[in-house]
């Protein structure tokens, strides 16, 4: 059963200004919306930019959707262009968006090099980008949060997708702690969080029914029967439970938080 947390009640984000990529579903929309819920204005980006107008449509007028490639550095400077102008400069910034490369599963050496450089493109690259984007604004105010979406395959391994999803994780959590020691001195934070199974869009396209052979069909039955004997909490996590603990990084409750990679995965990895 999939536990949703219970609506917090306090306003953490009254008056802040916050982007958000992949924004348009999964743990990317549950942050958007609860950021909104607790006072935030949001810019809702997503490479499918009508997934991202149904998030900001459900959020209202404190939202704007911005179709955004984030490995696209002029795609995300028209998106921060948008942001100053709707709402100004933000203070928060999630990076979500991302892409799983579990097709099959292949062993590195099927893996071709524009395979390589597309899932590190988006994973480690985009965040670097909206990094380097949104610090001048935060430096200029003295204060900003960034929370960035590994994975427990950042933390050692997937199970599911290839080592460029791994590499990439793994390299977006060597760029929060370099992040985090460089600007920490400047009253900025930078976070991760590495979520284990999350019911997405992301893990359900990589479902046993969407195998494409009988083989592959074993082959991720196994896994998942695996995944989930290793798992202490028996279930896959809500994209709520992610985007709770990304707002809680994100606020004056973590003021004291950085440079971690706090897992949110039930206890399949503990360190």
């Amino acid at each position: 059963m999939i536990v949703t947390p219970a609506p917090y009640p306090a306003r953490r984000f009254q008056g802040a200004v916050a982007i958000v990529t992949g924004a348009g579903s999964g743990i990317g929309q549950a942050a958007a919306r609860r950021l909104a819920a607790e006072g935030a204005r949001v810019a809702a980006l997503d490479i499918d930019g009508e997934a991202a107008a149904r998030t900001a449509a459900a959020i209202g007028t404190a939202a704007i959707a911005i179709r955004t490639d984030v490995a696209d550095p002029a795609s995300i400077a028209a998106a921060l262009a948008a942001c100053l102008e709707a709402f100004g400069p933000p203070g928060i910034l999630l990076n979500v968006a991302g892409v799983p490369d579990t097709a099959n599963g292949p062993g590195l050496d099927q893996i071709d090099l524009d395979r390589w450089n597309r899932t590190l493109a988006v994973n480690l690259t985009g965040p670097f980008l909206l990094s380097k984007a949104v610090l001048p604004a935060m430096v200029a105010a003295g204060t900003g949060a960034i929370v960035n979406v590994s994975s427990l395959a950042g933390r050692s391994k997937s199970t599911n997708a290839t080592a460029a999803y791994s590499a990439s994780k793994a390299g977006l959590l060597g760029l929060t702690r370099h992040l985090a020691f460089d600007y920490g001195p400047l009253g900025i934070r930078v976070n991760a969080i590495c979520p284990g199974g999350v019911d997405t869009p992301m893990i359900r396209a990589a479902a046993v029914k969407n195998a494409e052979d009988p083989e592959e069909k074993a082959r991720r039955k196994a896994r998942i029967a695996a995944h989930q004997h290793m798992m202490p909490i028996k279930r896959l996590s809500s994209p709520e439970e992610q985007a709770a603990a990304m707002l809680f990084l994100a606020s004056a409750d973590a003021a004291y938080v950085n440079g971690v990679a706090l897992d949110v995965n039930g206890g399949m990895y503990m360190a």
